[in-house]
């Protein structure tokens, strides 16, 4: 009887096993042409950005308040800059903001509004560049936008060698890549080992974790080059990524005026981050790394909270909306296990709460909580 017994549950733990690989087997084939998708624009933005170095503001020790750059708001805010014609785009905008001291989101919100708006903009730029001290800027435009409006020693990176350096790594260690994102100023990608590990929690029944990697970072400072454990629920396919093992921010030396000159440098960096992403990939995606992973999920299922309390913390402190707020708690008191969130209400299942919510989310948010809820488990990674 009890070899029967024993038999029926190692079948069952099988057919349990195959589920959860076909599920995630599924999604990976549903997102292999939107990764293809995202790779491809990352290729074709890349090969008409241009970098070009431009003073902005005056030489007010010398009196004068006429800048090289200048602005116009007729139909959209444009930048005017070796006699052309250049859009803005909202992130550049808000870097010229600080730069200029004039309020983003203030002028973000001129920049993007009525006709009436974008002049105001328009002239705001104008004024306060003739009124402030020059400065010399690294302005990073694709076709006729300007992305990024950067520091004169931002470290300038190849993005597509680096991230062909992650996928390729990532297949040689036995993983696959299971998503990517390229916005107008992110690159994100993530891989994963597509084998399940079965971790049993104390008060959150059996988890099934995909063990990956997750690679992300910006052509126009919008954020560094990060590498992060990425995390995979093959259930519910909740995403999580855990603390950042790499975060190298994009400031090296002051850019000479002709950027060719700098083109050595930009290799030589570019090698270096391809390295060193190459080496991080092996180490997330390396046995070790997922022993850990596997006890802090058990740790964090051994820790009860107060699951109001912990919404309420992350929402004064802006870290969730109050509708997402709402969102995650009415996942948790639906306690599905389809959802992840099935047991006591411990610090694992608040994680899986917030990936839940954020898996209808748009990809930048989804990811933002992904990491938000990897933070959960910076309490018990000790």
């Amino acid at each position: 009887m009890e070899t029967t017994t024993m038999t029926n549950e190692v079948l069952n733990q099988q057919g349990l096993n195959q589920v959860v690989i076909s599920k995630v087997e599924r999604m990976l084939n549903r997102n292999r042409v939107g990764i293809a998708t995202a790779l491809s624009r990352l290729v074709e933005e890349g090969s008409i950005l241009q970098d070009y170095i431009a003073p902005i503001g005056v030489e007010l020790k010398k009196n004068d308040h006429n800048p090289i750059v200048t602005f116009s708001g007729n139909g959209r805010v444009l930048m005017n800059m070796h006699n052309e014609d250049y859009s803005l785009h909202p992130h550049a905008v808000g870097q010229l903001a600080s730069k200029l001291n004039i309020p983003a989101a203030y002028l973000r919100t001129l920049a993007t509004g009525d006709e009436w708006a974008r002049r105001l903009a328009a002239t705001l730029l104008n004024e306060h560049s003739g009124w402030t001290d020059r400065t010399r800027v690294l302005v990073r435009t694709v076709g006729s936008e300007v992305r990024g409006i950067l520091s004169d020693s931002y470290r300038r990176l190849n993005s597509q060698d680096i991230i062909t350096a992650f996928i390729n790594t990532a297949r040689a260690e036995g993983a696959e890549l299971a998503d990517a994102c390229v916005t107008d100023t992110k690159v994100y990608a993530e891989a994963i080992i597509p084998q399940p590990i079965k971790i049993s929690t104390p008060k959150n029944g059996e988890v099934y974790m995909f063990a990956g990697a997750r690679f992300s970072t910006s052509d126009y400072g919008d954020g560094a080059v990060d590498m992060r454990a990425f995390l995979l629920n093959g259930v519910c396919l909740n995403g999580m990524v855990r603390e950042s093992v790499m975060k190298q921010v994009h400031l090296g030396s002051r850019l000479p005026d002709n950027l060719l000159l700098s083109e050595r440098t930009y290799k030589l960096d570019t090698q270096a981050t391809v390295s060193a992403v190459s080496d991080l990939t092996k180490g997330l995606l390396s046995l070790d790394t997922i022993r850990r992973k596997a006890l802090e999920i058990q740790a964090a299922s051994s820790v009860e909270v107060d699951i109001q309390s912990e919404l309420r913390n992350m929402f004064k402190k802006g870290a969730l909306l109050k509708s997402e707020s709402e969102g995650v708690e009415k996942l948790l008191m639906n306690n599905r296990v389809d959802d992840g969130v099935q047991g006591e209400s411990t610090l694992w299942k608040l994680s899986q709460g917030i990936t839940a919510y954020a898996r209808e989310l748009d990809p930048v948010r989804s990811r933002e909580l992904a990491e938000l809820s990897g933070e959960l488990m910076n309490r018990v990674a000790a």
